[in-house]
């Protein structure tokens, strides 16, 4: 009897020794894969700051390279009346001084070029994924080649004119009649700088509307309210609380609100009544709505979808 008493007990001994290990595993397990998760989310935020970083390095790069454009056409402005002012064709004093200003607005424009060039290069090194930022870089790159061309233009009429005044401190003795060749020559070639300089200003004036682009791409639109509202603002089909009108878009832009998604992560449609639904449709693990309350979670997935969101409330 004794021994069936020990028996029983060992038997209820083993599988209680068996559940513990088994609730341990499973322990383990889940302090495994809550590491892992935390890691997970970890190297996502690094990622994103990352992504935010070089985008606003990206638009600081593009203004400066503006700058150093709208620098270079000032400089040209300057080169350009230089080489029509009268004093080129008096004496020898007034010509050198013309010369020497010529030459340092060259030296300057060489040294913004190089500037521009190498902002050029630095944003060859971005991790850029948005679409209409990229474009802007690769049009700034070929504005920057262009200058390039310009520039050498510029140089070749100052070299020519180095050399025509170097030719004339050695012929003072000569007829006037082959200095006024010469400054004839010259204004010809200050008409071809005078269509270069048309054309840079109209990379220039091309150049100021990226700002306007930029920013759009920083802007988001929402529009809250009950059927009722959103229907009479034009933007819910009357057919269904689930469908968005054709121009939906335009009537949030003008009756919504603007916000700067990369700054919220949270829209408050109010106090009274509850988010039925997020139209257009999006990835729903990129958000959450708790009452009148819309928490975005992922904000890459969540306005991938549209940058223009409307909130349907009960």
């Amino acid at each position: 009897m004794k021994l069936s008493y020990v028996i029983l007990l060992m038997g209820l001994l083993g599988i209680f020794v068996s559940s513990c290990n088994n609730y341990q595993e499973q322990y383990n397990a889940l302090v495994e894969k809550n590491a892992a998760d935390q890691k997970r989310l970890h190297e996502l935020e690094e990622e994103d700051k990352l992504v935010r970083g070089e985008y606003s390095l990206a638009i600081e790069t593009l203004n400066s390279i503006e700058d150093t454009l709208r620098t270079i056409a000032n400089n040209e402005k300057e080169i350009q009346r230089l080489t029509q002012q009268k004093e080129f064709s008096g004496n020898l004093s007034q010509r050198q001084s013309i010369i020497a200003k010529l030459q340092a607005l060259r030296d300057a424009n060489e040294a913004a070029k190089e500037a521009a060039k190498s902002m050029q290069r630095r944003m060859r090194s971005y991790q850029i994924e948005n679409q209409q930022l990229k474009k802007m870089i690769a049009q700034a790159e070929t504005r920057i080649i262009e200058k390039e061309e310009d520039l050498k233009e510029a140089r070749h009429i100052i070299d020519d004119m180095e050399l025509a005044l170097a030719k004339m401190e050695g012929q003072l003795t000569e007829k006037s009649g082959q200095l006024d060749d010469a400054y004839k020559d010259l204004k010809e070639r200050n008409e071809t700088l005078t269509q270069t300089n048309d054309k840079l200003a109209t990379t220039i004036a091309d150049l100021k509307n990226k700002n306007e682009f930029i920013d759009e791409q920083a802007r988001a639109y929402v529009a809250c309210g009950d059927k009722k509202a959103l229907r009479k603002a034009n933007i819910l089909r009357k057919t269904s609380m689930k469908k968005l009108t054709r121009d939906y878009q335009q009537f949030v832009r003008e009756n919504g609100d603007e916000i700067d998604y990369f700054n919220n992560d949270q829209i408050d449609c109010g106090g009274d009544g509850e988010i039925l639904y997020v139209l257009p449709a999006r990835d729903e693990s990129s958000y959450e709505v708790q009452g009148g309350v819309l928490i975005i979670k992922n904000s890459k997935s969540f306005w991938a979808t549209d940058k223009t969101v409307v909130l349907v409330k009960s």
